[in-house]
């Protein structure tokens, strides 16, 4: 959890797709392995392992948060307090009933998902800034809320695993050459974009929380510290140029409809989320 690991990897990522991203082009073969067989189903296993794993996150951490908030209601009377305290609570929520395993695996997995860049430059392709920015930043962030343990993170870790369940199955059974309608796909660029706006919202309202704590016998904040207010700060900016970039990608794909070329190149480069 040191910020250098995070930092380090963010920054080595970009530049190396940065250098990359000059030597492809329009026309650019792929390398000779992409080319093979082993290299197809090397990035099929790939997909189905980040859709197996991304679904045993958002059931695992779903699961949680249900027992979490039934316990926490029943305990405080049913009150809207209780809710709140196993949602905010670091020492008796959620966060110790499984998010901080979760998210901390969610953190790691960030990591491996950079191989989504290198498999699409080992196709000959460029990786967008859509695509580099989220990779790079999506590390930061989820470094930033599990080291602080800001409550919020939960929001994400659900939600985005739910989104990449889908996503990542999508890109399985592509790979296995079953294709789906259009409409899928726009669906699912939707989807992406409606899980940071709404999510971003709701993350956001933690703000202005607060819950009746029995152990001090008042009312407390949902975030208790600067670092869970950093942690929170951080990962709405970086999700507010995220946003920008996929509704632009959006526009470009379904409403201006761009050249079919193009707009399979760019749409690979959003096939993961954070």
């Amino acid at each position: 959890m040191d910020l250098r690991v995070p930092v380090t990897i963010a920054t080595v990522y970009a530049t190396c797709v940065h250098i990359a991203n000059k030597s492809r082009g329009p026309g650019t073969p792929p390398a000779r392995f992409a080319r093979t067989q082993l290299f197809k189903w090397l990035v099929i296993a790939h997909n189905l392992f980040l859709c197996l794993y991304s679904a045993w996150t958002c059931l695992g951490m779903s699961s949680s948060i249900v027992g979490t908030l039934i316990d926490s209601f029943r305990a405080q009377q049913r009150s809207s307090s209780g809710v709140w305290r196993g949602l905010c609570s670091v020492n008796e929520g959620i966060w110790a009933r499984g998010l901080s395993y979760y998210g901390f695996l969610f953190y790691l997995s960030k990591f491996y998902e950079v191989l989504d860049t290198v498999i699409i430059l080992a196709k000959g392709k460029r990786s967008s800034v859509l695509q580099t920015y989220h990779h790079a930043g999506a590390m930061l962030s989820m470094w930033a809320g599990i080291r602080f343990a800001s409550p919020p993170i939960w929001i994400f870790v659900v939600f985005n695993s739910l989104i990449h369940t889908l996503m990542y199955l999508y890109y399985t059974l592509t790979g296995l050459n079953i294709r789906a309608p259009k409409a899928v796909k726009r669906a699912l660029t939707t989807a992406q974009i409606c899980q940071f706006v709404f999510g971003g919202s709701l993350a956001f309202a933690h703000l202005f929380v607060y819950y009746f704590d029995p152990s001090i016998s008042g009312y407390t904040s949902c975030l208790t510290n600067s670092g869970q207010t950093f942690a929170l700060f951080f990962i709405l900016l970086y999700l507010a140029p995220l946003t920008y970039l996929f509704v632009g990608f959006w526009i470009e794909s379904y409403v201006l409809g761009k050249p079919k070329g193009k707009a399979v190149e760019k749409e690979k480069a959003v096939k993961s989320v954070e």
